[in-house]
């Protein structure tokens, strides 16, 4: 079937990825209806993870090759991720994997708490450290690979989810309500909550941060994505989805590109739709159709590769692979209107 592209804008600039994927046979599981950020392409732009059933596989895109990582998991992963050398998975009740990918070392543990809805692995001042956000409104801080608790952050909801800013200096947390929490990160390492915001009517499942650290943007269940420049509590820029008011158009998981050359954010819908901006101006969209036009798919997750020359979408029976128009993105220096 076609993959359509539509552009909001009904400029033929706001072509940000061509609108024929490379569709690949995949499984990817979705465990928990609302959390669809189980994709990731951490270090190398051909491989791809994802959770299958109890596993979490490494898929190369470029010889069709899987390679399990995590097998046979003793639970369904709700979450994951993957950075700085380590894999972790969580699931429904406090269950959490941990492992060093090119090593022996591996922990299976409970966090305590309940679902175990985010994870993130940061380096902060050269540590390594886990940071799961769990429904028992608790944000666990681990350090890597001894697991010691360093800290346990409590807030006043169910938390969904934290990014940390590239810089290492900020964090942002999201979860059952629509505040957003934003911390800043000292230079001894502690979490300080500085300002809580708040734009979207709904709870908050996903949030992201400019490669330079400047914005962050949070995807809500009302089908919002909201853009913060950091020293801002305004919004600079209220993004919707394109089925939103309909509950199909909750905005699930958003991301900014991680190259400079490439400046865009995407965020996927519950079902069938992926939005991507023109992160310099914001003036520009284009709206991808990952389904048929009598069909809905679920999504079980977007991602881009480290060098910003692909898009990813999981849905539940395939991962596509959508390219990014770089020399079109080049053309325009940085801050330029399209």
């Amino acid at each position: 079937y076609s993959m359509a592209d539509h552009c909001f804008t009904g400029s033929p600039l706001c072509d940000f990825v061509k609108p024929e994927p490379k569709r690949h046979v995949q499984r990817i599981t979705i465990h928990h209806w609302q959390l669809r950020d189980l994709l990731l392409c951490p270090e190398n732009r051909r491989k791809v993870i994802f959770p299958c059933q109890n596993n979490v596989v490494q898929y190369d895109t470029a010889g069709g090759k899987e390679t399990s990582l995590l097998k046979d998991l003793t639970f369904a992963p709700t979450i994951w991720t993957s950075r700085y050398g380590f894999l972790a998975a969580g699931g429904q009740r406090s269950e959490l994997v941990v492992r060093e990918l090119n090593g022996s070392w591996a922990v299976t543990t409970t966090t305590g708490g309940s679902i175990n809805n985010g994870l993130c692995i940061s380096n902060t001042n050269g540590e390594k450290r886990l940071l799961v956000s769990n429904n028992d409104e608790t944000i666990k801080v681990y350090s890597l690979p001894s697991m010691r608790l360093i800290d346990n952050i409590c807030l006043p909801t169910a938390v969904n989810g934290v990014t940390i800013s590239p810089d290492g200096r900020h964090m942002v947390a999201v979860g059952d309500s629509n505040e957003v929490f934003l911390f800043n990160i000292t230079n001894s390492g502690e979490y300080v909550h500085t300002v809580s915001l708040s734009a979207s009517k709904d709870s908050n499942f996903s949030s992201a941060w400019s490669q330079n650290s400047d914005k962050f943007a949070v995807a809500s269940q009302d089908g919002t994505v909201n853009v913060w420049d950091t020293r801002s509590t305004i919004p600079l820029f209220t993004l919707g989805s394109k089925q939103s008011p309909n509950a199909k158009g909750a905005a699930r998981c958003v991301k900014f590109t991680n190259m400079g050359a490439v400046d865009l954010l995407a965020y996927t819908e519950h079902v069938s739709y992926v939005n991507i901006v023109d992160a310099r101006s914001f003036d520009s969209q284009q709206v991808v159709r990952v389904s048929p036009a009598h069909l809905d798919y679920h999504i079980t997750g977007m991602t881009f590769d480290p060098e910003s020359q692909s898009m990813f979408v999981g849905l539940e029976n395939s991962l596509l692979e959508y390219s990014i128009d770089t020399k079109a993105r080049r053309r325009f220096p940085l801050g330029s209107l399209l």
